[in-house]
């Protein structure tokens, strides 16, 4: 479901397409408000009598914590001028910094997927246009790019030591690329293994020859779009995380896990082998989901990963309206975290797409169909708070310092939190482009 974002419009009814304003001020967990920051797009039509309007993706923190990237989706009403860029925020103010663009030009598709390496030298940008764009942050130079045929890149993930990149792809693969050298100029793809499988309703139907003026380029893309809208089992590697001291690789998606059904698949590592496979995922929920003449449970599969800084918790955010928290020194399911707020029974308030937890293990955080971000005690599985947000969640993640929690998602806007208080720290959006695209600043 998470991919219906792409065509990016909300729809009412009558068929128009608006965009709503935020509301003036953010309310904070104990009711006071607390005034807004000032909002960067314009209110105002601009160019082609658009309302800027737009989504945040993937979200993530450098690892000394000052700054934060977030992929955005953004266009003017009607999607006649559409921006899809990689943003660069202070991580403490929320202040915009730049933005990292290819040849100073917006991706062709929507970007899924972030990750900075372990020195924070190196960005990893992947999303719908089936490419990965290496960047030298210290330097703001594009190093590389990696192309993929027809299998969008939903999931990234750099090795503790920044030797290894894991990219996970919408045809159920996952490639791992070694670096060589003293930067990602030439990197060597050693590894790579089929995890997800899917079927097809039916065969998508074939574009017609005559009557559409359509590139070649752009008669693949829409012929990728039609089978994935066919997809009745999506084979997506939705998320990948390493163990912070390197010994396991843990891959999550949609569709069916080869040779296991479902599951979360965890291979050894360096030796990538597999491991195990961690399942429970719609196993034991109370509601169903109906399909043709019958109740269903939902789906078993995950959005979203998360493991702790010292690599003994993995969490996982699912479509059964679940994060299920592991124990990775055994390999087990230690609990079932749920938000009692979410209603029974609407599937589309219950899918989590994002995950975090935070660096000293107190708390696990997730947001998604439920327009909002709930926070759980690790330890306990206690509830601690709902943040609300203006429309569905697709990006959490808390500071390397554990002291904030931010989330973006399709209102727009980013939020930070207090970890503790959960008092509002900052709220910003996107700077609709409307002049030369800037050249990406160097990043120390």
């Amino acid at each position: 479901m998470r991919w219906v974002a792409i065509f990016g419009l909300i729809i009412v009814a009558g068929g128009v397409i608006v965009a709503q304003p935020p509301p003036d001020d953010v309310v904070t967990p104990k009711g006071k408000l607390v005034p807004q920051a000032p909002m960067l797009a314009p209110q105002t039509p601009t160019i082609e009598e658009g309302i800027p309007v737009g989504e945040f993706y993937a979200l993530s923190f450098s690892p000394n914590g000052r700054y934060l990237a977030a992929s955005v989706r953004w266009s003017a009403r009607y999607g006649v001028h559409e921006e899809r860029t990689v943003d660069i925020f202070d991580a403490v103010t929320g202040k915009p910094l730049g933005f990292y663009l290819p040849s100073h030009h917006y991706y062709e598709g929507i970007v899924m997927a972030l990750a900075f390496s372990p020195d924070g030298r190196f960005l990893a940008v992947g999303g719908m246009d089936s490419r990965v764009y290496l960047w030298d942050l210290r330097a703001g130079k594009l190093l590389r790019t990696l192309t993929f045929s027809m299998a969008p890149v939903e999931a990234l993930a750099f090795s503790p030591d920044g030797q290894w990149l894991a990219v996970g792809n919408r045809d159920g693969r996952i490639r791992l690329y070694r670096r060589s050298g003293q930067d990602w100029t030439n990197p060597r793809r050693l590894w790579e293994r089929r995890i997800f499988t899917g079927d097809l309703v039916k065969p998508p139907p074939p574009l017609p020859e005559k009557g559409v003026a359509l590139k070649e380029s752009e008669r693949r893309r829409l012929e990728q779009l039609l089978a994935m809208l066919r997809m009745k089992k999506p084979p997506f590697v939705k998320a990948i995380v390493f163990d912070p001291k390197g010994l396991w690789l843990a891959v999550a998606g949609t569709g069916d896990v080869v040779k296991d059904k479902e599951g979360i698949v965890v291979f050894a590592f360096p030796q990538r082998k597999k491991a195990i496979v961690l399942q429970g995922h719609a196993k034991d929920v109370g509601w169903t989901v109906r399909v043709g003449n019958r109740n269903e449970p939902p789906r078993p599969w995950v959005n979203d990963l998360a493991v702790s800084k010292d690599g003994r918790y993995l969490a996982s955010a699912g479509w059964d309206g679940t994060v299920r928290l592991w124990d990775m020194t055994a390999y087990r399911q230690l609990r079932k975290l749920e938000s009692p707020k979410t209603p029974t029974g609407r599937v589309a308030t219950r899918i989590y797409n994002a995950v975090s937890i935070s660096p000293d293990n107190r708390f696990v955080a997730a947001g998604g169909f439920g327009n909002q971000v709930d926070v759980w005690e690790l330890a306990t599985g206690k509830r601690v708070v709902s943040l609300p947000t203006g429309n569905i969640v697709e990006g959490v993640a808390f500071s390397p310092d554990g002291s904030r929690l931010v989330a973006g998602g399709w209102d727009g806007w980013l939020r930070a939190w207090r970890v503790g208080s959960w008092h509002p720290l900052w709220r910003q959006t996107h700077r609709f482009l409307e002049s030369q695209v800037p050249k990406p600043i160097p990043l120390r």
